[in-house]
């Protein structure tokens, strides 16, 4: 059994690295692209909104069909569907029509099937590694994407300048094919429940079934709540960073690239971390010890835009927001692993692709919201004002949430049943 979980990560690993650093170099490329060709920075924001908003709305359906069907077969599906997506894609932009519908056309399609993989995927990694691997298979799962991402831009930018778009098609094309091979070895299957008959019921009412399910357990409802509210309020941290460094702060671009890279990094460096330890038992001082670092880390980012501040030169400031993002992803990724583990776990494998879509979509679906609205208020509030709010109104969120106990109490529960589990083994 030892051999076939470290087979199974291996290949998931190879599947998950490949695909998800092409698709980082293609999606930085299609950026930079659209920006040159059309000069236009809405141009650009529509791409980064086609890339987000598939998500937002289909996850629940993904859910859905991630718990109804096969998820190995929907994996692999997702894969070669995107690979054959984008060989339509090339074929149609490099001889028939290069206007920029087509991109936006791709993109979509992409980020749909990317939804439906991404689900699958998240809900089969327990049946896939068991248990007492879950918290290695999820940190190396980050890591993968956090190599991606920091690579990605890095890869994309210097290759820009040398190649056609549609060479980075055909890049795509073949990390996505890697990756469906890759998938097709796996064991998704490893863990599983016994398997039911297969439902009778329509895709509709089993998205019912799930909501149903959801609002009849309080610690996923305290969960998904906490995880609105919060996602609202750190909104402002992608909005106000590069407001606080290019326009208040005067820095470089360069060094806003650097600065914002810092959070991958440290998304890595805490991923590998974590791989490599036994999983957190101790989950309720890691979430809410990682939920007060955040809020902390949101407000001393705003020191460098007191006005009181402003002689003091940028050379101190650009390593002090270096140190603090790194922290910033640190906390994020010791808020995100005990939940994530912890929900792996707990709900039953039947409802695992739905539990996860409705967080994931409670999650994402208030941060356009506040892209919006923190990009408002930074015209009529100092950039350290607003930090401090934000940072302050995820405090208020933590007290709040010690206060109703449903969050706690579970977690504290599930600490006490997987001491009672170790006592009765030993």
């Amino acid at each position: 059994m030892e051999n076939a979980i470290k087979r199974n990560i291996r290949l998931f690993l190879t599947g998950k690295l490949t695909a998800a650093l092409g698709s980082s170099i293609y999606g930085f490329v299609i950026g930079l692209y659209i920006l040159a060709e059309t000069g236009s920075s809405l141009n650009f924001a529509i791409t980064l909104l086609l890339s987000v908003l598939p998500h937002v709305l289909l996850a629940p359906l993904a859910g859905t069909l991630s718990d109804r069907w096969d998820r190995k077969k929907l994996i692999i599906f997702s894969d070669f569907a995107c690979a054959i997506w984008l060989a339509i894609i090339f074929v149609i932009f490099t001889y028939f029509n290069q206007e920029i519908w087509v991109l936006y056309l791709a993109t979509t399609i992409l980020n749909i099937l990317n939804t439906f993989y991404s689900i699958a995927v998240t809900s089969a990694i327990y049946n896939m590694v068991g248990p007492d691997s879950l918290q290695k298979a999820m940190s190396l799962n980050q890591a993968a994407v956090s190599i991606s991402t920091i690579l990605g831009p890095v890869l994309g930018g210097v290759l820009f300048g040398f190649f056609h778009i549609s060479t980075f098609m055909i890049i795509n094309i073949i990390t996505f094919t890697i990756s469906g091979l890759a998938n097709i070895f796996i064991s998704y299957h490893l863990f599983a429940e016994k398997e039911e008959e297969e439902s009778q019921k329509s895709i509709l009412a089993e998205l019912k079934d799930g909501l149903a399910y959801a609002k009849n357990q309080p610690f996923l409802k305290s969960l998904i709540m906490v995880a609105i509210f919060l996602n609202f309020w750190f909104a402002v941290f992608p909005v106000a960073l590069p407001y606080l460094v290019l326009t208040v702060r005067k820095m470089e671009a360069f060094q806003l690239g650097i600065i914002e890279g810092a959070f991958s990094v440290g998304m890595l460096v805490m991923s590998i971390i974590l791989s490599q330890k036994q999983e957190i038992k101790k989950k309720e001082l890691s979430i809410i010890g990682g939920l007060f670092g955040m809020a902390i880390v949101l407000m001393l980012i705003g020191v460098p835009g007191i006005s009181g501040f402003a002689g003091i030169p940028n050379t101190i400031f650009f390593p002090y927001l270096i140190v603090l993002v790194l922290f910033l992803s640190s906390f994020i990724m010791l808020i995100n692993m005990p939940i994530m583990v912890l929900l792996q776990k707990s709900t039953p494998d039947v409802y695992r692709g739905r539990v996860m879509s409705l967080l994931e979509t409670g999650a994402s679906a208030m941060t356009p919201l506040g892209f919006i609205l923190f990009g408002l208020l930074l015209e009529k509030i100092p950039v350290w004002i607003l930090l401090v709010f934000c940072g302050l109104c995820v405090i208020v969120l933590i007290l709040r949430t010690l206060k109703e106990k449903t969050l706690i109490q579970h977690l504290r529960k599930i600490e006490n049943e997987e001491e009672v589990a170790m006592e009765t083994s030993v």
